[in-house]
């Protein structure tokens, strides 16, 4: 269970079940394809914006480019433990 870190852009967004969901492209045997991932938000989890203020995760949108620091639990689900919002 180590770190891992991601530089994508946002696809969806639902601050009511803390989760963030992200797309994006995998190239592989000469096609393109849009992978989405969900990732789980907590209490611990810290996000900031691109001047490194703490912020909210219904104050991402769509679209931005974001950096996911995360972690992969025994029951195979994504915490984020660190966003960085880069635009």
């Amino acid at each position: 269970m180590g770190y891992r870190i991601l530089d994508v852009k946002v696809a969806k967004i639902e601050p009511e079940r803390n989760k963030l969901v992200i797309k994006r492209k995998k190239v592989g045997a000469g096609k393109a394809r849009f992978i989405k991932s969900n990732f789980v938000i907590d209490g611990a989890t810290l996000i900031t914006d691109k001047d490194n203020h703490i912020i909210k995760l219904a104050q991402i949108k769509v679209n931005n480019r974001v950096t996911i620091d995360f972690i992969k639990t025994q029951d195979k689900k994504l915490l984020a433990k660190g966003i960085s919002v880069l635009n």
